[in-house]
């Protein structure tokens, strides 16, 4: 409930602070899960595998506390990594939905990292072929609110567009006000939830420090839903010129006319031939986003994280069931002296593994989906996601660590 409630980095904290409170609850109600859980799975255990599913499924049954001890630390580790993992990955995938649907643009026109030369968007404009064309200038704003009480400041990026014609180049969804009327040095559209944020709409002023640091107050004329994909603010570009280090477009979106984009991109060449580094291409996502899509290095970096944090998890893993392993020599001896071939028994434990891995992996996919949920459905509007490796990958971590901690010790006690 409480991620619902937040935004931006306070609602990641809250649904990852939602997931840690269910883990504690799984350890409290550990016994009663693990009965549950055995009841579920015992029955097919017991068909399907004989004599060694038979020893299993009472094995579970008889010792519930200890088989829900066993499964906290796998809904731990499988918990955490759910939801470090997919909350990026569920945000990333909105902003390119959004702004794949924000994109109108048929081609766009850039440059050298610092910018295109002055005057290329007033020769896109007039190029055969060009309905229309609108430069985007990249900044930033910063921007002093609160979250969950406390005084935060966001340092957000910001595109600054040329209204005149972005209705035919980019289109984000505007849901109240016009953005024809995003003009002057004084107006400003606002995502929907940041406009929810701020308890802003059409009409109001909302205090920001421009990327310099210069304090303004622009009007917001918009309110517009695809705040993910092209940002949270949308300047005109004259409010932001002044303010930048180098007031140069990144790109120039253009919308060609009844021709074709191959006709204008002709055309396009030879008009902005005088203008060194220039490249003409089909238009991408990358030009709307605020910005720019996590690359492989900064992607790799966060998995990495991740992996360590929960390398340590799996370490519990394996030390929680040795130790429960350890503490069983004695049965297993027992049912050695009573008939149990070897073979029985090494079923049985891999039986047992099987069903802690299974239910672990169950039930802390499902602790991690009900916060990811709220959050994603808060933020992004859409359910949680994982890139299907990355969840595979945790599963086999998984498996090996209880294979590890449960196969390994026994074998000493047979």
């Amino acid at each position: 409930g409480l991620a619902t409630t937040q935004g931006g980095q306070a609602a990641a904290l809250a649904a990852s602070g939602s997931a840690t409170s269910l883990v504690i609850a799984v350890a409290l109600l550990g016994p009663r899960i693990a009965e549950v859980a055995v009841r579920v799975l015992g029955a097919p255990m017991r068909r399907s595998a004989g004599v060694s599913g038979f020893l299993a499924a009472r094995s579970g049954a008889a010792h519930t506390r200890r088989l829900g001890a066993a499964l906290t630390p796998v809904v731990l580790v499988t918990a955490f990594v759910c939801v470090q993992l997919a909350a990026a990955s569920t945000l990333e995938r909105a902003a390119d939905r959004q702004a794949a649907a924000a994109l109108r643009a048929d081609l766009m026109v850039t440059g050298p990292a610092g910018g295109l030369p002055d005057g290329v968007a007033g020769a896109v404009r007039g190029t055969p072929g060009v309905a229309a064309a609108t430069g985007v200038l990249r900044s930033a704003v910063l921007l002093a609110h609160r979250e969950a009480g406390e005084p935060v400041l966001d340092r957000l990026p910001v595109l600054g567009v040329t209204a005149g014609q972005l209705a035919s180049t980019v289109d984000p969804g505007v849901t109240a006000g016009d953005l024809a009327d995003l003009t002057g040095t004084g107006t400003v559209a606002l995502g929907a939830d940041r406009a929810d944020g701020l308890d802003a709409g059409v009409g109001d002023r909302v205090e920001l420090r421009l990327g310099d640091g210069t304090k303004v107050a622009p009007r917001v004329v918009a309110v517009y839903e695809r705040s993910l994909g092209v940002g949270e603010f949308l300047f005109p570009r004259e409010a932001l010129v002044d303010h930048v280090s180098a007031a140069r477009d990144q790109a120039v979106l253009v919308r060609t006319d009844g021709t074709g984009p191959e006709a204008a991109a002709t055309a396009l060449r030879d008009a902005l031939a005088p203008y060194g580094g220039v490249r003409i291409g089909p238009a991408t996502d990358d030009a709307v986003r605020s910005a720019p899509a996590t690359s492989g290095q900064d992607d790799a970096l966060v998995v990495i994280g991740v992996g360590v944090i929960g390398g340590f998890a799996l370490l519990a893993v394996v030390s929680t069931l040795t130790l429960i392993t350890v503490g069983r020599r004695r049965e297993l001896r027992l049912l050695r002296l009573v008939g149990a071939g070897r073979g029985q028994l090494t079923r049985m434990l891999v039986l047992e593994t099987a069903l802690v891995a299974f239910a672990g992996l169950a039930i802390g996919t499902l602790v991690a989906a009900v916060p990811l949920t709220a959050f994603s459905v808060a933020l992004a509007g859409s359910a949680p996601y994982m890139v299907p490796a990355r969840y595979g990958a945790l599963v086999l971590a998984v498996v090996v660590a209880a294979a590890a901690g449960t196969l390994l010790p026994a074998r000493t006690g047979r």
